[in-house]
């Protein structure tokens, strides 16, 4: 499961980064398509969006998990993150200007040059949201496909993170949350979906619906987590969808006494 989620997260980053790389050729913002031959911007583009998406990730990651942040919502977390991450970012730019068409930084301010840079950050972030939401559609309809047995009829209707979810999963009974970049996928007996958000503030919003952490990155619900599976030295718990999250040794002894509760033990 480790592994098709690492593979998931690869192939979301690829198409995004593909497609902002397609518009930037196309479209030749910031002058590039007066400056550059189509060949050059397709390498000029190719590294500028590669190399400062690793700067805007990892800033945007950190804002989103900052205890500081977490109380303003996503939109302003993203760009409070893509604001920090343009300042390397913009160093980067000015660099590869210097490269491909030295001319263009005669008139660049740095003040300006950062904030195109955040814009275009941002807009890229809602990029990787839109493919994240089509991937998490396309989990939903397997997850709706599943067979589903013995479940408590305890729904998402009373918890805040039904506010989060669109109306036709609300009625559902959810089975477990999965992190995958900065999204938290909330897997429902009715499908599921992708909310950008820490897991922590998630666990939050589920007011008390019985389940635990099996790891760092996973949560399950204590009425869809059927058995506790070892392969080598890794644990996975089966869900009742028929699929497995990963369970690590810190979440071993939560996870035992979760199933004790329910006599699946």
């Amino acid at each position: 499961m480790r592994e098709i989620t690492k593979q998931s997260r690869a192939d979301q980053r690829i198409a995004v980064f593909a497609l902002a790389i397609f518009i930037c050729v196309f479209l030749g913002p910031f002058d590039t398509s007066d400056d550059l031959e189509f060949w050059d911007r397709v390498v000029f583009w190719s590294i500028a969006i590669s190399v400062i998406g690793v700067f805007m990730e990892f800033c945007i990651t950190a804002a989103i998990e900052s205890r500081w942040l977490r109380a303003l919502p996503s939109l302003f977390q993203v760009a409070i993150g893509s604001a920090i991450g343009s300042v390397p970012g913009t160093a980067f730019v000015i660099t590869l200007n210097k490269v491909f068409r030295p001319d263009h930084l005669i008139d660049v301010v740095f003040p300006v040059l950062s904030l195109q840079v955040t814009i275009m950050a941002i807009l890229i972030a809602g990029l990787a949201h839109l493919v994240a939401s089509r991937s998490g559609t396309s989990a939903s309809e397997e997850t709706s496909e599943a067979t589903l047995k013995d479940v408590p009829p305890i729904t998402l209707q009373t918890a805040r993170l039904a506010q989060r979810l669109p109306t036709r999963l609300r009625e559902g009974q959810i089975i477990s949350m999965s992190m995958q970049d900065h999204y938290v996928n909330v897997a429902t007996t009715l499908g599921s979906e992708m909310i950008l958000m820490r897991m922590a503030d998630a666990i939050d919003l589920l007011d008390g619906i019985a389940g635990v952490q099996t790891h760092r990155s996973h949560w399950a619900a204590q009425a869809h987590s059927n058995g506790l599976t070892r392969v080598a030295r890794r644990h996975t718990l089966t869900l009742s969808d028929g699929r497995s999250i990963p369970v690590s040794s810190s979440y071993k002894n939560a996870v035992e006494q979760m199933l004790n509760k329910k006599g699946q033990a």
